[in-house]
């Protein structure tokens, strides 16, 4: 943890997904001072007729941070407007089409390799 699922359009080339993941994870580490060692970025990739908003279909694209508690607002704040401008600046899609929604959980409920994580870095 942090996991970062990136639910977005079927078709972006591999290439980008990781220069997505490569950038996600700097700003990670830079930003909520995660080890390196514990962030994962998934991409679920889906078609328009999937995915709605406002009951029409959309290719826009969600993106769930999943990290552990103890980061300050401002933080988080900071983390979700990164996501957002890397995702914008690596696939071309205005930040318009793009929402990150983040989730904070408390250590003692994430388990990482049959061990407790420790509390997450205050910042």
């Amino acid at each position: 943890m942090p996991v970062i699922v990136c639910e977005c359009k079927v078709g972006i080339q591999p290439g980008v997904k990781a220069r997505i993941a490569s950038e996600l994870t700097s700003a990670i580490r830079e930003i909520i001072l995660s080890p390196l060692d514990l962030i994962s970025v998934v991409f679920h990739e889906a078609t328009s007729e999937n995915t709605y908003r406002s009951g029409e279909s959309t290719s826009e694209t969600l993106i769930f941070c999943h990290i552990r508690d103890g980061r300050s607002d401002g933080a988080v704040l900071s983390l979700a407007k990164k996501v957002s401008s890397i995702w914008s600046a690596c696939t071309g899609a205005s930040e318009d089409e793009i929402e990150v929604l983040v989730t904070l959980y408390p250590a003692k409920y994430v388990v990482r390799g049959g061990e407790r994580l420790p509390e997450a870095p205050r910042v």
